[in-house]
């Protein structure tokens, strides 16, 4: 199959309707439910630190994956998981600019935590949350190892939230996470 063919231009408006639909969601349900983050949200270094070191170890750990599934029978489902990533994940990746990487990886930080950890995790549990996290990473169904992946990760950046009670800890992790990996995709030689 062949990978997704995207222009940049559509890939930015894409991701920014996309986060900014769920930064939207999410201040209207805070509205409507009386939802308050603002605790959440206090500046402190210690969770911002904690973040930034679990979003490294996160993409450290899925590179580390990947490499270990390239050694894997090809057949087999984690093989099918360095596939997919390589063919159709990896090649989104491939017109942005540093510029692009920097914005894509902050407002997937801040905009899928505040609405996924600090809305959808506070109101309905960590496995729910995590849960939808998988499934909007899940564009069809050769992407469904792929959400496998972002649900266990939804499970260790909620963990995070409820260790420290602070939604900057997770919002550092992912977004830290995906500016190392989008980087990485995008200046890698195939």
């Amino acid at each position: 199959m062949d990978s997704i063919k995207v222009d940049r231009p559509t890939f930015i408006i894409f991701n920014s309707l996309c986060e900014g639909g769920l930064l939207l969601l999410a201040t209207l349900w805070c509205f409507n439910t009386g939802v308050n983050l603002k605790d959440a949200l206090k500046p402190d270094v210690i969770p911002v630190g904690i973040g930034i070191f679990a979003g490294a170890a996160t993409a450290f750990s899925g590179f580390v994956s990947l490499f270990l599934a390239g050694k894997s029978d090809p057949k087999s489902k984690i093989y099918e998981l360095r596939s997919l990533v390589y063919d159709h994940v990896a090649p989104l990746f491939a017109q942005l600019t540093v510029l692009d990487i920097l914005l894509i990886a902050a407002s997937t930080g801040f905009c899928e935590e505040i609405f996924f950890r600090g809305v959808l995790q506070s109101e309905l549990g960590i496995v729910f949350a995590a849960v939808l996290f998988g499934m909007i990473h899940c564009a069809s169904l050769i992407m469904l190892p792929y959400a496998i992946w972002t649900f266990l990760a939804g499970i260790f950046l909620g963990y995070l939230y409820v260790w420290t009670d602070s939604l900057w800890t997770p919002i550092f992790a992912h977004g830290i996470n995906n500016l190392i990996v989008i980087l990485y995709f995008k200046l890698r030689k195939p």
